[in-house]
Formats: structure tokens, C-alpha cells, sequence
């Protein structure tokens, strides 16, 4: 039988191991075994060979990754083995010792971590052995645990091992091995560590052999394992390959020079105090800074990146021995002086624009230098001679609309509400028009605003700007004696802005009614308001902070917080103004068939009932607020506005800052030129999905930036100071929402 006149001969003494499983290799059958140069196997017929092959290749892992050239001859049961073959086989001879028993010496890996060089003791169970190692100290050593048996190590002496150790450190000559390999490659065969030894020292001693292993170890340039058992084989690699692996070994020693000095400078920057800190200005000029920078700040963030892209973030926390989270990461941003003290995660987590592309800022400057053609200039109704009030917070960026009001001969008011008109500088099809699309809304932080339109068009040229002449879409209406709408138009008009007003001053000109158009305004909201509440309306007079932050990127930024009552004359003037808009616009898109966001909510009779048992102020509306239903959408007619006690409701007066609005200037203006509409309901319905959702994203970033600036605000209050609070609700029985008047 030539298949098994190869195989070498295996003492059936003791029993051999796997080095993975344990599992006993070599075993005493039953029955009545054929036996074939010392290994036992079953009986080989013309109908068994081949289960007998696999049985070889489950057992003899030794000789497992030889039975590839097997060559058979078609048609027979011959099978014969190639020359590559039988010089493997050879080794199998040669590594006949490398089996891990008592008394040998090996490497293996510490439970705790690190490489250790013991002798072995003794079996502790099938998968075990224990090991003394060079410390003289005890270790169980798993199976898995050993990396490799040093040849000539057989009954080695433990007390030895620290000598042999030094002797190694000696050899450790890396231009040896280069030599070796180039002897090796030119023979072009499998090398085990004995045969390295004598290669690189002239020796197979054990010191010699583990001078080979360790150096293989640490330059993996010139050979590769093909054995990983107990007793390795190594192949020479390509010159190519060596090559390829020299290249990659030095970019990562230049990586990790740079890693090394970017680690040196955060140290010394974190033990600056703040004021000495570099700014972030400073960390983004330093390009070779950039991978570590923006890997951690992407742990910082928690945002959804590959490990590959934390990885030199986690590094860099690991080496200053902080933990590999997100806390870690922002105390290192905040301790170098690339985030601020008080940054805001939220802002940076949604990763929201803060900038313009450049595609929109030159079409803002094609429009500054060659202003489009005004397709309403024929039919703009000149409004000029009126006094147009624009009343809004203090110092307002985008000013979206004014209002004006006079009496007529038989007593009743005509309002307008002048709106700014921006679709008079930006078409449909404008770049512009699609960025505003994609934001969706202004954002109002109490450190900063991030606009819809870039500044030189919604700050300036579209806004209603005091003492400038500008373009408007004006909705005026007439009112009857009981505050409804006896008569309204909407028309392309020009305006003179003639006095922009904060709340305050407002509300100080209609205490002293020094102002005979502001007061008639005021008397007209006071009109229209109680026509609303007499059609069930539910009046939000809930107080609304005003939070304003200078010097936020300073340890101790000024915090202003100013309560703007919802209930005061300037505030109830500007609100039934806009919502008289509203009403006019649903009414004129429901006649013109103009598809508009109609918005409309359903009363909610019994529990708003409820809702009145409580006495009257800011715990009554929270009550009514949390029990309204669900305001929905309408794109094809106006439907009932519940809250706000209309037949119908559109936004229109803030298409600067709010894009549903500019939205609806597009339809209205279309219709007032007798064009058709230039977007369907379909169209409408789908472009505010995401344009919803990008308003419900601004509104909590807005809600938790003005939160925790009030929170910082009460943290620096003395700690025992009293706050007047009324109780909204209880949550549960133990736990109440309360509103702190103050703010």
C-alpha cells in the first residue's frame, strides 16, 4: 500500500492532543486493527480508502494540510503522493518531539495579559498543563494559552529560564535574519525553528531557538508562519512582499511619530490655565492634527462612525488613561480649548449648517449687482402714504412684516398687514429657493442665529427695513362692529417701513397713547381678539423667556433673561394681526382654489370643560394646551382652526424666516396673476414632510440651548434663594411641572 508507506511512524505509548481542542489524536481502536509503521488504522479495502482518508484528516491534524496532493489515478484505488508531500511528511518526523509533555519548555500567554516562558509540571486536566515560569511562580496554562515549544527545551530547568532569557536579549540582531531569509529563499522550502537556529547562530540549542522565534515575532518582514501548531513552520516570504511589508511598517512608524506629537501637545495644552489655551482656530490650522481632532470629536459626538474612524480618537484617550466614551472625549476637547466651555453638543451633534454653499452666495451676489426683473411692478398697489409699524423683540435680524390701521368715517377699522415680499428676489427654480428648502426654518439660540436665507438677502434686501421703501404682499381687511371680516384683499403692493418697535417700546407708546395709528391698531386686536374668544378660541397667554448670551465662548458668559408677557397690549396687538392674515389667506385660497397648507384642528369639547374648573392664569392654559388635539394639514380647502377659533388658517407673515410660509407666497402670488399655482397639493404635502421635520429639530435644539442657559443662569444663583412657582400638573404623585414666573 504506497499511500501508507508514507506515513510516519507515531509512538502509540501515550496518547497525542490537539493543540485547539484537547481531543485525544492518536488511540488504540477496536477489533482488529491493521497496523501500518507504528499508526493504527482500520482495516483499507478497495471500498474504504476514501473513508479512510477522511478518518487521517480528522486525526492526524499534523498531516491534515498534506492531503491536497494526493494525486488518484481515475478509475482505481491508487493514490500516491508528490514529492512536496513526502519532504513534508519529513517534517513530521522532525517535529515527532514537538509535543507538549512534562518537562519542556514553552511560551505561552498570560491570563492577565503579556508573554511568559515557563516549563511544564504537569497535566491539570485534559485541555491544562501546569506551568513554572521564569518568576518561579505556578501558572495553569490552557492549551490555547501555548503559543509555541522551544526546541531543546526538554528537561529544562525552571531556575534556568532567566539566564536563557539574557542570552536571548543578545541575539535579538534583525540583519541575521534578513540574511537567513535570503538563504532560505533561495532553497525555496519550509523551515522549522531548529532549522532557523542553525541558520542564524550555528546552534539548536534552546537559547538559540528562542533567539529564532523571538526575532520572527518581532520582524515579521521576511517570514510567514504556514504551521501555527505547537512546533511552527515558517515559509521566506517574496521579495516583493518584504517589499510591501518594509513600506506599510514605515508609514505606521511615521503615524505614530505624529500620534506622539499630537499627544505631546495636548498635554501641555491641558495643563494650561483657560485664558493660555489655544483656541480651536489654532488645533484646525494644524493639518497634521486633523485625524485625531475629528476622531475625537466624533466619539465625542456619539455619532454613527465606523470603529476604524474612532480608533485614533480611542488612542489618544487611552493614552492619557481616560475612558474611550463620549465624556472622555469632550473633557480632552474642552481641556485643550477645541470646544468651549459651554459649547453646544446639541447644535453639533445635528451637525446643522451654519454656512452657505457657495453655489448660494454667488447667486446672492448675481441678485445684489443685476437685480431680477419685479414680475408684479405692473399691478404693486402704492401703500406709501400709510404709517407702517414693524413691532418685534429687540434688535430683530429679519423683519417679515408691519402692520397698519386707520379709522373709517362710519367708525369701523381697515387693517393691513404688510408682508415682506421675498419671492420678488428669488424664483421657484432659484438655488436659494432649494438651501431654504433644506433648512426649513430660522433658528433663534440665545447666542446665535442661523438664518434661512443668507444674511444680505433676509437681514437686508428682503426685510422690512425702517425708513426704506420695499416690496410687500399686503392682506388688509375691513372689520365689522363684532370684530369678523365684513370685507378683505390681498394685493402686490409698496410700502414705506416707518417705525420699527421692540415690545417694549411699543407697549410703553399704547400706555401713554401718544400714538393715535398704534392705539386704533390696539383697538382693533382688542376686537378681533374678543370675536375669537366668542367662536371658542383658546388665548396662549403663557409667559415666554427671552434668553440672551455675550461672551459664551468665556468661563463666565453674561446671561440676560427677559419674560416676555404674552398678555401685554404690544404682544396681543401683533398676534391678532397675524392671525387676521392667516384667516384672510385661507379665505382667498378657499375661493381662488389655490392648493395652501390649510391648517385646522377639531375642538375638544368635554375635556377643555375640565380644563375651566381651574382657577384662571398660567396653570388654566398649560390645562387647555395639554388637552387640544393635534393640529393637522389641509392642502386642498381651509378647514376649522379650533384653538384659534377660525373657519380657516394659513401661515403667511414670516416667508424670511419660516418656509412653509415662503411656500405659500409662491401660490398667492401665482393666483393674484391669474398663473396657475406652481406647486400641486401632492407636491406640497410631500416637500413638508421634511421640511417638518426639520422645524420640529430646530424648535428642540431651540427649546434645550435656551434650557440650559437658564439652568447655568439658576446655578450661579445664591443656593438657598427663593423662587415664586405655580404648579402646572402632577406628573405623579410625587412629582409636579412647575413654572418659575421669573422665567
Amino acid at each position: 500500500m504506497g499511500f501508507l508507506s508514507v506515513i510516519p511512524r507515531i509512538s502509540t505509548s501515550r496518547a497525542l492532543y490537539h493543540r485547539g481542542t484537547g481531543k485525544r489524536i492518536v488511540h488504540t481502536f477496536s477489533g482488529n486493527p491493521h497496523r501500518s509503521h507504528g499508526l493504527l488504522l482500520p482495516p483499507v479495502t478497495s471500498f474504504n480508502v476514501m473513508p479512510s482518508l477522511y478518518f487521517i484528516s480528522e486525526h492526524c491534524f499534523s498531516f491534515r494540510r498534506f492531503l491536497s496532493v494526493v494525486d488518484h489515478e481515475p478509475g482505481s484505488n491508487v493514490f500516491r503522493l508528490s514529492a512536496a508531500c513526502s519532504m513534508a511528511a519529513t517534517h513530521v518526523v522532525r517535529r515527532r518531539n514537538g509535543l507538549l509533555q512534562t518537562g519542556v519548555l514553552v511560551e505561552f500567554k498570560r491570563n492577565s495579559g503579556g508573554i511568559g516562558l515557563g516549563v511544564t509540571q504537569s497535566r491539570e486536566g485534559r485541555r491544562s498543563w501546569i506551568v513554572l515560569d521564569q518568576n518561579a511562580e505556578t501558572c495553569t496554562v490552557h492549551l490555547k494559552q501555548v503559543n509555541v515549544i522551544i526546541p531543546g527545551g526538554e528537561n529544562f530547568k525552571p531556575e534556568d529560564v532567566s539566564e536563557l532569557l539574557r542570552q536571548v536579549e543578545l541575539l535579538q540582531d534583525q540583519t541575521r535574519l534578513e540574511i537567513a531569509w535570503e538563504k532560505v529563499l533561495s532553497c525555496g522550502k519550509l523551515v522549522d525553528l531548529e532549522e532557523l537556529a542553525l541558520v542564524l547562530y550555528g546552534s539548536t540549542a534552546a537559547d538559540k531557538c528562542y533567539g529564532a522565534y523571538r526575532l520572527l515575532t518581532t520582524c515579521p518582514f521576511y517570514f510567514e508562519c504556514k504551521d501555527d501548531s505547537f512546533s511552527p513552520l515558517y515559509g521566506p516570504r517574496t521579495v516583493e512582499q518584504v517589499r510591501q511589508l518594509r513600506l506599510h511598517a514605515l508609514g505606521e512608524e511615521v503615524a505614530h511619530k505624529k500620534f506622539l506629537d499630537f499627544l505631546a501637545v495636548v498635554k501641555t495644552a491641558m495643563g494650561l490655565s483657560f485664558d493660555q489655551k489655544p483656541n480651536r482656530g489654532f488645533w484646525e490650522s494644524r493639518s497634521e492634527f486633523t485625524v485625531y481632532l475629528e476622531s475625537l470629536k466624533i466619539v465625542a459626538l456619539e455619532t454613527s462612525a465606523s470603529m476604524e474612524k474612532k480608533k485614533s480618537g480611542m488612542q489618544v484617550l487611552d493614552a492619557l488613561g481616560l475612558g474611550k466614551n463620549s465624556a472622555g472625549a469632550i473633557d480632552v476637547m474642552i481641556q485643550i480649548g477645541y470646544f468651549g466651555v459651554h459649547e453646544n453638543f446639541d447644535l453639533l451633534k445635528l451637525d446643522l449648517p451654519t454656512c452657505f454653499p457657495e453655489q448660494v452666495i454667488e447667486a446672492v451676489g448675481i441678485i445684489k449687482s443685476q437685480s431680477p426683473q419685479d414680475l408684479d411692478e405692473d399691478n404693486r398697489v402704492d401703500l406709501t402714504s400709510l404709517k407702517v409699524f414693524s413691532i418685534d423683540t429687540e434688535n430683530p435680524k429679519e423683519i417679515d412684516d408691519g402692520i397698519s390701521a386707520i379709522k373709517l368715517p362710519d367708525g369701523r377699522f381697515k387693517v393691513w398687514i404688510h408682508v415682506a415680499d421675498p419671492t420678488r428676489w428669488v424664483s421657484r427654480d432659484c438655488v436659494i429657493r432649494k438651501e431654504a428648502h433644506h433648512r426649513g426654518t430660522s433658528i433663534y439660540l440665545p447666542t446665535m442665529t442661523i438664518p434661512m436665507f443668507p444674511v444680505e438677502l433676509g437681514w437686508h434686501l428682503m426685510s422690512l427695513r425702517q425708513g426704506e421703501y420695499h416690496p410687500a404682499v399686503s392682506i388688509s381687511a375691513i372689520l365689522s362692529e363684532d370684530g369678523s371680516i365684513a370685507e378683505s384683499f390681498v394685493e402686490n403692493s409698496m410700502i414705506c417701513a416707518t417705525c420699527n418697535l421692540s415690545y417694549e417700546a411699543a407697549a410703553e407708546l399704547l400706555a401713554r397713547n401718544e400714538d393715535f395709528e398704534l392705539s386704533t391698531l390696539h383697538e382693533a386686536a382688542l376686537l378681533r381678539s374678543k370675536w375669537r374668544n366668542s367662536n371658542g378660541a383658546l388665548n396662549d397667554y403663557m409667559p415666554k423667556p427671552s434668553v440672551c448670551v455675550e461672551g459664551e465662548e468665556t468661563m463666565d458668559p453674561k446671561i440676560t433673561i427677559k419674560l416676555q408677557d404674552a398678555s401685554s397690549p404690544s404682544f396681543v396687538l401683533v398676534s391678532e394681526m397675524m392671525i387676521l392674515c392667516g384667516e384672510i389667506i385661507a379665505k382667498y385660497g378657499g375661493e381662488q382654489g389655490v392648493p395652501l397648507p390649510y391648517r385646522c384642528q377639531t375642538p375638544n369639547v368635554k375635556e377643555n370643560k375640565d380644563a375651566f374648573s381651574i382657577p384662571e392664569g398660567p396653570a388654566r392654559i398649560a390645562a387647555l394646551l395639554h388637552t387640544t388635539a393635534q393640529v393637522d394639514v389641509n392642502y386642498l380647502k381651509p378647514s376649522q382652526h379650533a384653538a384659534l377659533g377660525l373657519p380657516g388658517y394659513v401661515q403667511f407673515t414670516s416667508p424670511i424666516r419660516r418656509y412653509t410660509d415662503l411656500l405659500a407666497h409662491f401660490q398667492v402670488k401665482a393666483a393674484l396673476r391669474g398663473e396657475k399655482p406652481p406647486f400641486s397639493p401632492d407636491y406640497l404635502e410631500g416637500s413638508l414632510v421634511s421640511v417638518n421635520e426639520a422645524c420640529r429639530t430646530a424648535r428642540k435644539l431651540q427649546n434645550n440651548t435656551e434650557r440650559y442657559w437658564i439652568l447655568e443662569y439658576l446655578r450661579r444663583q445664591p443656593p438657598h434663594r427663593a423662587y415664586q412657582a405655580c404648579v402646572l400638573r402632577f406628573v405623579n404623585n410625587t412629582t409636579a411641572m412647575v413654572i418659575i414666573s421669573e422665567f
